[in-house]
């Protein structure tokens, strides 16, 4: 396998919220065997560095002041775009979903100009105050698989998102072992942005 990760020109423009038309370059990725093309695969990228300095969310050199709009996609392209739309008139510049959203949200995102910060689809509230081993979801070690797929399933759908700004370990659920490892297991991952979880009631396990 040869790869080449040059495309040319691309630090000529800058990925920035609220721009009206957000640098996404047109990538064909291709396979062929033996002379003979197998395979077309149409992509569009962007590029630009998110990551977390004394507190404060950088991209691309410069701070960003996240004005943030809870959102999930409807149940079409159509609808999610006219929404999106709507939000970002009003001065919204990223969304924040309870959930995994299909690819085509982020797709839609990067388009407008939207950042996103990804939510891990985790919500156990039941008894959340209770520290206790096993006393709420999140403190129970039994569960510590299902956490972790649930948030790994999370990141590789929306890693290669340039819209993707920050990840949360999940809404409010608590705060425990499993969200320990969580965290830990994101931050082995993901070593440039930001993991927020705001329910860890002053604990380690959240960068903001």
């Amino acid at each position: 396998v040869r790869f080449s990760p040059f495309i040319y020109h691309t630090y000529k423009n800058k990925w920035e919220a609220g721009s009206k038309t957000p640098p996404l370059y047109k990538v064909m990725l291709f396979t062929r065997r033996n002379g003979v093309y197998k395979e077309y695969m149409p992509l569009k990228i962007g590029f630009g560095k998110t990551e977390l300095v004394d507190g404060r969310i950088m991209r691309l050199g410069k701070e960003l002041k996240p004005v943030k709009a809870g959102y999930n996609a409807a149940a079409d392209r159509k609808t999610t775009l006219a929404e999106l739309k709507a939000l970002k008139a009003k001065g919204k510049n990223t969304i924040c979903p309870d959930y995994p959203q299909p690819a085509w949200f982020y797709e839609l995102c990067d388009s407008l100009g939207l950042y996103v910060i990804d939510r891990a689809n985790i919500n156990a509230p039941e008894r959340s105050g209770d520290r206790t081993v096993g006393g709420t979801p999140s403190n129970d070690p039994r569960l510590v698989g299902d956490y972790l797929e649930r948030v790994k399933a999370m990141y590789y759908r929306s890693r290669n998102f340039t819209c993707v700004i920050a990840y949360s370990l999940g809404g409010p659920s608590g705060n425990g072992y499993n969200m320990y490892k969580a965290y830990q297991w994101l931050k082995s991952v993901e070593k440039s942005r930001p993991v927020i979880y705001s329910d860890t009631d002053g604990e380690w396990n959240s960068d903001l």
